[in-house]
């Protein structure tokens, strides 16, 4: 079983990561843990290494306190291929917002597969994501996070990718919150993800 690092880099945030760590992949049988906390800039070599869940006001020390999103970015892109544990190309952070208003950053790297990308993929959305090899984020309500981890993860790319990336905008409202629940009716097929696009071709 692979999990997401999960990064805190607010003194202010740590009270509230025994709840992110609470949250669960339902679509498993049992439910299944999302993410590792991680606390050294030493990568583990097991996976019982990383904390996967904390006690209610139980203490945990960190190294990333103040670490910038790109520290974390490195860090898991320097570790992810030593281990066989760690979800690749994805990873949370719980900053000084997060405190605040209960959100997380969710950030994905999407990879490039080298192959030649059609003009005509994705309906008036051409090839998604537009660039590849970059960060992408999406800040979300924490209780979401199993959600986006399984989309980006497992999800069909046909209507992931033009909901996440084609649709990231629309999605994302004025305090920055990217709108999980319904890009789930997007990603399922509740909704047409292409609805009012013309073709770029």
């Amino acid at each position: 079983m692979t999990c997401m690092l999960l990064f805190c880099t607010s003194e202010e945030a740590k009270p509230f990561i025994s709840k992110v760590l609470d949250v669960k992949n339902e679509y498993g049988s049992p439910p299944t843990q999302v993410f590792y906390l991680v606390e050294s800039r030493i990568c583990p070599d097991t996976r019982e290494g990383f904390k996967q869940s904390l006690q209610e006001n139980e203490t945990f020390s960190t190294d990333f306190i103040g670490a910038s999103n790109e520290d974390c970015q490195q860090w898991a892109l320097e570790k992810q291929f030593k281990v066989n544990f760690i979800e690749q190309d994805i990873i949370a952070i719980a900053d000084a917002r997060s405190a605040q208003d209960s959100t997380i950053l969710i950030q994905n790297f999407p990879r490039s597969t080298g192959l030649e990308r059609e003009p005509d993929e994705n309906p008036g959305f051409g090839p998604l994501p537009r660039e590849e090899d970059v960060w992408y984020d999406f800040r979300v309500d924490y209780r979401d996070a199993a959600e986006v981890y399984v989309d980006l993860g497992y999800g069909p790319l046909d209507t992931v990718l033009p909901t996440y990336f084609g649709r990231k905008e629309e999605l994302t409202d004025e305090k920055g919150v990217f709108d999980v629940k319904r890009a789930l009716r997007f990603v399922k097929g509740e909704e047409d993800v292409f609805a009012g696009m013309t073709s770029t071709s």
